[in-house]
């Protein structure tokens, strides 16, 4: 995130904290002790005869009738005769009820059952302070329905006729019969317009498949997934239940069962949730899938997975990118792995550039975190790489030896309309700014562009001369004008090396490029590398006059090479090769490729790449392409080394017959055209030019040496991927093995918008891939309101502490975003980077709140403020909550630290309380202090009045780490983000350690939760 999405962090500070001290001020007293009381630790907290300890005891008391809320957990339950599950009753806020010598006394909770022969009414229950929530066992007596009801009393004598806080859970006892199906109750094929639904009927009752309304709009600017209507059906198919798994329902079959779509799409199927094991809980629900590209049945990523009973019929809602069978399971062993989890209250969540940090270091150093939480960030750079190297870095036309220059088009073709361009290519619109750059000579028109093809639901494609971004540019966080695109790519290419070239004069430049000739070093000699200016730096001034006069160096001075071999564009050779600057003006009318490439304001460096300059003006021309020699060409045909439509047993029920096509949510072991080269696939031993007999070459590497070769850069970025990490694929660069005990005491929180520029959304969808092979339970949210103890008819009422978070799957993956956004959500930066202001407080919130639920001896109680009886004086940092300081590491890596402390923390009562700890990453070209300033308001979640100890945020130290490139021992480390990684070059910043180093730092300055172990049901 770019250091201009301050802004939108500060708006969100602003809006959410406003509403949170309205809240707080309006809250009724009630007791407010000065210890740790959870539910696990409240017999301690307060033995018999203890006196509630409160801010004012005279103002200890109950709370206001009309501020109690009763919930239970989960909100129904289904059973088979005989069976008994479990739920939860939990009150809000906190009670503090005493008798007159002022001990705490427990409040008594009763329950009513609407029909005692179904399910008999629990037998009363309490809640007090530091117990406000009551397991209850529910057992099935006999087949049908009844609701029990929760009344919890107000205690307040001056108003008695107030009637008790109530709550209901609808309990369903069926039979656990398997439903099964007939093709008689097949339906035909029907058109599925937009806006409509086709529902079976009979047997097949509950199956359904949805076109939303708008999804067949046109494509345009930042929607790119229109679905035009098709026709579809619905049947009855055979049973495709995995071994180790129980069907919960029969299988049903959409056709054409081959079709997949950009987007995905909404389903529905029947199942008897009366079959779910008794030890099961609804994060072990699984969806079967079997199609012609996936003959054998696998589960698969679902979208938005829940139960719910519509028409009187149980079904599973859920929505997929292409259709086939699909068939609700469940394992048979589910919820009964019961083991010792070690906690190390510690998580890591990352933001943008910091999404990237926190799943490669919060992964290569699992041992020291329980939660990794990557938020809107490059999770996952084996696809990410790809894509970069096939799109920002691609929409030229190869060249085949002999080509002339007169055979050459060095601009793009002027259009009206698809029918003047070649079968290949996009009519895009352009604009002519025309001369003198005055808009009354602007011509709106369009340019044939050469524009992959997204093969990635939501994926979004671009070109080099076209890079993403798109307007109203609410939302994104920060300009991401081409140049701070090249910034990004320069400072990538300094910290993991240069991933589509080999120089090993300078790992992260190309090929070829004299890191001391005046296109790199500046006529001055001194703008090789410079750091973008930092607020107050003592050198902010030299780094300001460096930061504004290289650019212009470098770009008058341009370096040629000759005899340059490359496969696609230069096979022979023939043509220099250059360097050259880019960062023409961002043209807003050009959305949703704003960053169109001109020919004039060219002028910062583009650091990563060369350009053949086919006409030899020493300049790049519109359609001169851009050289990428990461990697020796290889056939991503997989370790059978057979593309699928050759292989044996090949057609249409039956598309591939190796099950080795790699998809990242329904086949995320396969190696075909999986963005990797796996031994034994083939490839051209041709060294990174391609060009076979070049060995000789300064320019290229590798050939001939009966290796597949990749630039270090590339291997680099392959080796810290974090995607890798979970594949087994980077053992070396772990701190420790993670295999599959590790794995399972891991959770990850990641998210990504649908509209994001980076495309980060499709990066988590591949990341999720690697923990759904290792049979993590997974799921992606497109809808937060869709996670369990969440009403979905309430968009807006988002509320993480309702969340029943021992229902939702340990592995998440949020794509924010409307799918068939309004005016209004286009305008508001509906998924993009950053998202609307309720889309990133959503973000936020959930994240943090899944850390949480991963520490149930986190201190939730509220607690006195520091300023009321505070260690120290009323200045201290540690008393306002905030502190900031530099922390060295031994190695001599120097950075600033922002640390918020929980309310309390500095109180003198409170000394002896210790708390977990989230490592917070920020994003690109930002400082710590800047998510410090903009966070303030989780005291309000971690200290608020109307949530009880049972749905409070628990109190954590937020540690803010250093990712800013900074200056060390007057040496610039990169320019503006160094990806919180180790760089590959000696001389750049080693993050890691200084992270290693940095926690013990913390351990060493506060008052952090050691480990314990919790028993945990996988």
């Amino acid at each position: 995130m770019n250091k201009s999405a301050t802004t939108k962090w500060a708006a969100l500070h602003l809006a959410l904290g406003s509403v949170a001290a309205a809240a707080l001020a309006m809250g009724v007293p009630s007791c407010l002790g000065s210890s740790i009381p959870t539910v696990e630790t409240q017999a301690d907290q307060f033995p018999e005869g203890h006196e509630c300890e409160c801010f004012d005891v005279a103002n200890c008391g109950p709370p206001e009738a009309e501020s109690i809320k009763v919930r239970v957990e989960p909100s129904f339950v289904v059973l088979a005769p005989g069976q008994t599950r479990s739920a939860r009753v939990v009150v809000d806020p906190d009670f503090c009820v005493t008798d007159s010598e002022r001990n705490l006394i427990s409040t008594t909770v009763t329950f009513d059952s609407s029909d005692t022969s179904v399910v008999a009414a629990p037998a009363d229950g309490s809640i007090d302070y530091g117990g406000p929530t009551i397991d209850l066992s529910l057992a099935a007596e006999a087949t049908g329905s009844t609701t029990i009801t929760v009344n919890v009393p107000t205690h307040h004598p001056e108003k008695s006729a107030t009637p008790p806080a109530t709550a209901t859970i609808d309990i369903e006892v069926l039979e656990p019969t398997l439903g099964v199906c007939t093709s008689q109750d097949d339906t035909t094929i029907e058109t599925l317009a937009a806006g409509t639904s086709i529902e079976a009927a009979g047997t097949l009752q509950g199956a359904t498949i949805t076109l939303p309304d708008n999804a067949d709009m046109p494509n345009d600017n930042g929607f790119q997934w229109s679905v035009a209507p098709f026709d579809t059906s619905i049947h009855c198919a055979d049973s495709i239940v995995p071994e180790g798994y129980i069907a919960l329902g029969p299988a049903v079959r959409f056709s054409p069962d081959s079709t997949s779509f950009p987007r995905d799409m909404p389903l529905s199927i029947p199942l008897n949730p009366a079959r779910m094991p008794e030890s099961a809980r609804w994060r072990h629900l699984r969806i079967a899938h079997s199609s012609p590209a996936f003959v054998e049945p696998r589960t698969f990523l679902a979208t938005d997975p829940t139960v719910v009973k519509r028409d009187g019929v149980w079904r599973l809602e859920f929505q997929a990118p292409r259709l086939g069978t699909f068939q609700a399971v469940v394992q048979a062993e589910a919820g009964k792995r019961t083991r010792a989890r070690r906690v190390t209250h510690r998580a890591i969540v990352g933001v943008s550039m910091g999404g990237a940090g926190a799943a490669q270091f919060g992964l290569r150093h699992h041992h020291l975190f329980d939660v990794v939480a990557a938020l809107g960030g490059p999770v996952d750079w084996t696809w990410l790489i790809d894509h970069l190297e096939q799109n920002h870095f691609g929409g030229f036309r190869p060249i085949a030896p002999g080509t002339q220059l007169a055979d050459i088009q060095l601009e793009r073709t002027i259009c009206t309309d698809g029918s003047e361009c070649q079968p290949d290519e996009t009519c895009l619109p352009w604009r002519d700014p025309g001369p003198g750059f005055l808009v009354k000579y602007d011509l709106m028109r369009a340019k044939c562009t050469l524009m992959p093809e997204a093969d990635e639901p939501y994926e979004h494609p671009t070109t080099f001369n076209t890079w993403w971004y798109e307007i109203p540019g609410q939302g994104h966080g920060g300009s991401f004008d081409r140049e701070e695109y090249l910034q990004i790519f320069r400072d990538l290419a300094l910290m993991y090396g240069n991933p589509i070239g080999y120089n090993p004069l300078a790992l992260h430049l190309p090929a070829g490029v004299d890191p001391a000739h005046p296109a790199q070093a500046g006529t001055s000699g001194d703008c090789g590398i410079y750091v973008k200016p930092i607020d107050g730096d003592p050198n902010e001034e030299a780094q300001k006059d460096k930061f504004d006069r290289c650019p212009a160096e470098r770009c008058a001075q341009t370096q040629t090479l000759t005899n340059y071999y490359d496969d696609e564009f230069n096979p022979d050779g023939s043509f220099p090769v250059i360097t050259f600057c880019d960062g023409s003006r961002r043209d807003d009318r050009n959305t949703p490729w704003a960053n169109t490439w001109y020919d004039f304001g060219n002028g910062y460096p583009m650091e990563v790449a060369l350009a053949v300059d086919y006409n030899g003006n020493g300049v790049r021309d519109e359609l001169e392409p851009v050289i990428k020699a990461g990697h020796e060409p290889w056939s991503d045909w997989g370790v059978d080394q057979t593309p699928s439509a050759i292989e044996p047993g090949y057609g249409p029920d039956n598309l591939d017959p190796s099950g080795d096509d790699y998809d990242p949510r329904f086949n995320p072991g396969g190696t075909e055209a999986d963005h990797r080269w796996q031994q034994d696939e083939p490839f051209d031993d041709h060294g990174l030019d391609g060009v076979d007999g070049t060995i000789s070459s300064p320019y290229d590497h590798g050939e001939d040496d009966g290796q597949f070769t990749v630039s270090p850069g590339l291997q680099r970025f392959w080796d810290m991927d974090a995607h890798s990490m979970v594949r087994g694929w980077a053992d070396p660069m772990m701190s420790s093995p993670l295999d599959d005990d590790a794995l399972a005491r891991i959770d990850l929180w990641t998210d990504g918008g649908n509209r994001d520029l980076f495309n980060f959304a499709v990066a988590a969808d591949h990341f999720m891939g690697g923990f759904v092979l290792r049979d993590r339970n997974a799921a992606i949210f497109s809808d937060l309101t869709k996670m369990p103890g969440l009403d979905p008819s309430l968009p807006d009422a988002f509320n993480p502490a309702r969340v029943v978070w021992e229902d939702l799957q340990g592995v998440i993956h949020y794509r924010y975003g409307k799918d068939e956004p309004d005016q209004n959500d286009i305008d508001n930066g509906s998924g993009q980077h950053v998202g609307t202001v309720n889309e990133l407080a959503g973000r936020l919130q959930a994240a943090l709140y899944f850390v949480d639920s991963r520490w149930p001896d986190a201190p939730r109680a509220r607690f006195q403020p520091s300023t009321d009886d505070p260690v120290g004086d009323e200045s201290d940092c540690e008393v306002q909550g905030n502190c900031t300081f530099n922390f060295t590491s031994s190695d001599g890596r120097d950075g600033v630290v922002g640390v918020t402390l929980p309310p309390g923390y500095a109180n003198a009562k409170l000394q002896h309380v210790r708390y977990p700890v989230i490592y917070i990453l920020h994003g690109y070209g930002m400082v710590p202090e800047d998510l410090q300033l903009a966070i303030v308001f989780l005291a309000n979640w971690m200290n608020g009045s109307f949530d009880s100890q049972a749905s409070r945020l628990g109190k954590a130290i937020l540690v803010y780490a250093d990712g800013r490139c900074r200056e060390q021992a007057g040496e610039p480390e990169c320019i503006r983000g160094t990806f919180f990684t180790d760089s590959i070059r000696p001389e750049g910043p080693q993050m890691d350690n200084w992270w290693l180093e940095l926690i013990d730092e913390v351990d060493r300055r506060y008052r952090t939760l050691g480990e314990t172990t919790v028993e945990w049901t996988d």
